[in-house]
């Protein structure tokens, strides 16, 4: 029992961790809205969705550091692997600046046509799907190699046994991973103008779930994580 109290404490403990538990509670919120009609719940939903990107906020610096210490990706193994994390670094960077305009703009200290504002918010939601995209071939990229690895593994003697073990483990976890960004990427095309692929095409109970159901393999993938990976 003090385990799990302790592995609770510790996703809480940390800002990652407590955005995971956040982001379960605001879609959680918002479904059981849209499923029971009932506008106070989504209101709730919304106020959390308000919190993480208040949190967000901050970002800028702990990003810049991430983007300057990964630099042009020299540590890579392939420079299509580089050239992707450089790619994500950017996109990522441009975000956090274009939310914030967004936000001001909410706020009313901006001041911005309505056509501009328009623009702004497709243009940051555009942003976050390049970058779940981006983070979807990285995996799959990452996939591919672990698949590899474990049938180097299957030639050689039995004595590599506990390693493909850990293989096995981390091909689970990535897969599960990649279905995650599956999920990722299919909510935030839909928060995307109609034109846009599927954007407004989901309705917004189909987004909860998507979203809600997309929170609880995060959580579940920090705790199997601890538990697989030791």
């Amino acid at each position: 029992m003090s385990s799990v109290v302790d592995d609770i404490c510790d996703l809480l403990d940390s800002y990652n961790g407590r955005d995971k538990v956040v982001r379960l509670a605001c879609y959680a919120c918002k479904l059981y809205g849209c499923v029971q009609a009932d506008k106070p719940w989504q209101v709730a939903g919304s106020r959390l969705s308000t919190a993480r990107m208040m949190l967000r906020l901050f970002d800028d610096i702990p990003m810049i550091r991430h983007t300057y210490n990964y630099g042009l990706g020299k540590h890579e193994a392939t420079k299509t692997a580089a050239l992707l994390g450089v790619i994500a670094n950017i996109v990522d960077q441009t975000f956090l600046p274009v939310e914030k305009a967004c936000w001001l703009y909410d706020v009313g200290v901006l001041k911005l046509s309505d056509k501009t504002a328009y623009q702004l918010e497709t243009f940051s939601t555009i942003l976050w799907a390049a970058s779940l995209i981006i983070s979807l071939v990285q995996t799959s990229s990452s996939i591919r190699k672990l698949w590899w690895s474990r049938e180097c593994l299957q030639q050689a003697s039995e004595d590599s046994a506990d390693a493909g073990k850990h293989l096995d483990v981390r091909l689970m976890l990535e897969s599960v991973v990649a279905g995650k960004l599956c999920l990722d990427i299919t909510h935030a095309i839909s928060c995307l103008p109609e034109g846009w692929l599927w954007g407004e095409k989901i309705g917004s109970t189909k987004v909860a779930a998507i979203a809600t159901t997309s929170s609880l393999i995060g959580i579940a993938m920090y705790f199997a994580k601890k538990r697989l990976l030791k």
